[in-house]
């Protein structure tokens, strides 16, 4: 086994954590996914509170049948 020194200020406050790289790749990619899906959320957010204000103000045109959209 070889040995592996550690800097202290790597272990102050109890911060370090070995593990794995394979999981540690998994967690990267895990926390990358979770970012992208926080943000489409974010998006879907606002796009209904935009429709929710339109629709309050009446700026949406309410249409029937396709044939109405010209």
């Amino acid at each position: 086994m070889i040995p592996i020194t550690i800097s202290k200020k790597y272990i102050k406050d109890d911060d370090l954590v070995i593990l794995p790289r394979k999981k540690y790749e998994e967690f990267l990619a895990l926390e990358k996914m979770l970012k992208q899906r926080r943000r489409e959320e974010a998006d879907t957010d606002e796009a209904v509170t935009i429709y929710k204000k339109e629709k309050q103000q009446g700026k949406l045109k309410v249409i029937s049948s396709l044939s109405d959209l010209e």
